[in-house]
């Protein structure tokens, strides 16, 4: 909702542009049909492979974590043949799962009677579905932007990890590296009441919510209120509403009226019964990793011809104080311009974190507006 007014910016524009704002398959207001494939269940969430994390330093300082959420510990143990199992129990999982959303925005792409997209945008589990769209489908995405997304990185558990043995218990130095399949993320600080709620509360909790009552509305409401209000602390210390609310549309920013309808609207939605909140915890692990990272599949294909055909410039962006791994996709910026210079671009969203388009929605639409403007 706050990025509708991007609208404004081509009011006036010597070119037509159309803007559509889409909510992901099972979000929001589109449709929420079940994946029918027979590996996905609907009440049970499969695990990653168990782990033993061999870390001495207990309790975790947090003053010594790398970039807030990382620590580095002496090593972890993973047995060979669970993780082979798992991969192969996981790989057709990811298919079906990318099969399931990536069809649905192909096939509103047709029955929009559009060619090819001049801008693909997406953010966080949109992003990482952006991103897989645009190196299934190249010739459909002209420019593809990336609004934190989730999973670029890899780590122990992504299925794309090659195979170092086919038995026996490993142990293994780990990594800070967000590209390296030997990085834990934020696995050695996740508590195993994290863990679990993962599994057994989260995906299941949109059906939950609605039997809370009144209860569970305030408990929401209260959940979101502050995080939306802060944008009126953003506007006065960048010169107030008579500097930053440039269009009579921009007015409802932060207003009671704008915030409990985005609330409502959210609270509604998934109060519906989404699938995808089951979906999300098939693709993700508990330290919100894609089991199959977005950096493997970029750079996958960026290393075939097809490339060439594909999107002439993808934009990472990422808010100031965003929990996603945004060294995974400065360094996937690096990676991807090796092989094709100034192809792919890193940008920071001040005062944002990892739904930098609520926080900051000037500079996100500005950012937006101007790659727009810069490839016309």
């Amino acid at each position: 909702m706050r990025n509708f007014q991007l609208i404004n910016k081509f009011s006036d524009y010597e070119h037509p542009v159309k803007i559509h704002f889409l909510d992901n398959l099972s979000f929001g207001l589109s449709s929420n049909p079940k994946i029918t494939s027979s590996r996905i269940s609907h009440w049970k969430i499969p695990q990653t492979p168990k782990m033993i994390l061999n870390d001495p330093d207990q309790p975790t300082d947090p003053k010594k974590l790398y970039n807030k959420y990382y620590k580095l510990i002496d090593s972890f143990e993973m047995d060979a043949e669970e993780f082979s199992k798992y991969k192969d129990k996981f790989q057709p999982i990811m298919k079906d799962l990318e099969n399931y959303y990536l069809s649905a925005i192909d096939l509103w792409r047709k029955a929009s009677n559009i060619n090819a997209l001049d801008l693909l945008v997406g953010h966080s589990y949109g992003g990482y579905w952006s991103g897989s769209y645009a190196v299934r489908y190249p010739r459909c995405v002209k420019q593809l932007v990336l609004l934190s997304p989730v999973g670029v990185e890899r780590h122990a558990n992504a299925v794309t990890k090659p195979l170092t043995a086919s038995k026996g218990l490993q142990t293994i130095k780990p990594s800070l590296d967000p590209t390296s399949y030997t990085f834990l993320s934020r696995l050695p600080i996740l508590s195993k009441q994290t863990i679990w709620k993962w599994y057994y509360l989260q995906p299941f909790l949109p059906r939950l919510l609605k039997w809370m009552g009144p209860w569970g509305v305030q408990k929401y409401y209260d959940m979101w209120y502050m995080k939306l209000f802060k944008i009126n602390k953003l506007i006065e210390k960048h010169g107030g509403p008579e500097k930053m609310l440039k269009n009579e549309n921009d007015v409802v920013y932060g207003t009671n009226q704008e915030i409990h309808t985005i609330i409502e609207y959210l609270y509604n939605s998934i109060t519906n019964g989404t699938y995808s909140d089951i979906y999300v915890k098939n693709l993700l692990t508990p330290s919100t990793n894609s089991k199959y990272p977005l950096y493997d599949k970029l750079m996958e294909f960026y290393s075939t011809s097809d490339s060439a055909n594909g999107p002439s410039a993808v934009h990472f962006l990422y808010g100031q104080y965003d929990f996603m791994n945004k060294e995974a996709g400065e360094k996937l910026v690096k990676a991807i311009n090796a092989s094709q210079e100034n192809t792919a671009h890193f940008h920071s969203v001040s005062e944002g974190g990892h739904n930098l388009y609520i926080d900051n929605p000037f500079e996100v639409n500005d950012l937006i507006h101007n790659i727009l403007v810069a490839k016309r």
